[in-house]
Protein backbone atom coordinates (compact mmCIF):
# COMPACT_ATOMS: atom_id res chain seq x y z
CA UNK A 1 0.00 0.00 0.00
CA UNK A 2 1.25 3.28 -0.69
CA UNK A 3 1.22 6.11 1.66
CA UNK A 4 -0.97 9.23 0.91
CA UNK A 5 0.06 12.76 2.33
CA UNK A 6 -1.95 14.62 4.18
CA UNK A 7 -2.83 17.86 2.44
CA UNK A 8 -3.23 20.88 4.50
CA UNK A 9 -6.42 23.34 4.18
CA UNK A 10 -5.73 26.14 2.51
CA UNK A 11 -6.03 29.09 5.21
CA UNK A 12 -8.69 31.11 3.35
CA UNK A 13 -8.24 35.37 4.74
CA UNK A 14 -11.11 36.91 5.63
CA UNK A 15 -12.19 39.60 3.57
CA UNK A 16 -13.99 42.75 5.65
CA UNK A 17 -17.32 43.53 3.64
CA UNK A 18 -17.91 46.80 3.42
CA UNK A 19 -21.21 47.14 4.92
CA UNK A 20 -23.37 49.19 2.66
CA UNK A 21 -26.82 50.22 3.02
CA UNK A 22 -29.31 51.64 1.31
CA UNK A 23 -29.70 55.75 1.99
CA UNK A 24 -32.68 56.41 -0.23
CA UNK A 25 -35.01 54.70 -2.93
CA UNK A 26 -36.38 55.98 -5.78
CA UNK A 27 -38.84 54.00 -8.17
CA UNK A 28 -39.28 55.70 -11.80
CA UNK A 29 -42.11 54.62 -13.87
CA UNK A 30 -40.60 54.10 -17.58
CA UNK A 31 -43.51 54.43 -20.36
CA UNK A 32 -42.96 52.52 -23.71
CA UNK A 33 -45.09 54.90 -25.62
CA UNK A 34 -43.08 57.38 -28.33
CA UNK A 35 -44.01 60.48 -26.97
CA UNK A 36 -42.90 59.83 -23.45
CA UNK A 37 -39.90 57.93 -23.96
CA UNK A 38 -37.26 60.34 -23.86
CA UNK A 39 -38.60 62.05 -20.61
CA UNK A 40 -38.29 58.80 -18.89
CA UNK A 41 -34.93 58.11 -20.12
CA UNK A 42 -34.17 61.74 -18.69
CA UNK A 43 -35.46 60.57 -15.56
CA UNK A 44 -33.30 57.33 -15.39
CA UNK A 45 -30.28 58.92 -16.46
CA UNK A 46 -30.59 61.93 -14.07
CA UNK A 47 -30.73 59.46 -10.89
CA UNK A 48 -28.06 57.56 -12.29
CA UNK A 49 -25.69 60.47 -12.68
CA UNK A 50 -26.81 61.43 -8.77
CA UNK A 51 -25.33 58.21 -8.28
CA UNK A 52 -27.98 55.78 -8.36
CA UNK A 53 -28.04 52.34 -9.12
CA UNK A 54 -30.51 50.19 -10.54
CA UNK A 55 -31.90 47.19 -7.59
CA UNK A 56 -34.86 45.14 -10.12
CA UNK A 57 -36.99 46.54 -12.82
CA UNK A 58 -40.49 45.58 -12.76
CA UNK A 59 -42.73 45.19 -16.20
CA UNK A 60 -46.13 46.27 -16.10
CA UNK A 61 -48.61 46.57 -19.31
CA UNK A 62 -47.50 50.18 -20.38
CA UNK A 63 -43.48 49.68 -19.49
CA UNK A 64 -41.35 49.06 -16.22
CA UNK A 65 -40.82 50.67 -12.81
CA UNK A 66 -37.17 50.99 -11.93
CA UNK A 67 -36.44 50.36 -8.74
CA UNK A 68 -32.89 52.50 -8.41
CA UNK A 69 -30.75 52.79 -4.69
CA UNK A 70 -28.66 54.87 -3.52
CA UNK A 71 -26.55 53.37 -1.28
CA UNK A 72 -23.65 54.56 1.43
CA UNK A 73 -20.85 52.78 3.17
CA UNK A 74 -20.99 52.55 7.00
Amino acid sequence: MESMEKTKPIAKKKKKRSKERIKKIKYIGVEFEPSKITACEDQVNDALSKGYSPIRDIDTPRGLIMVLGLWQRD
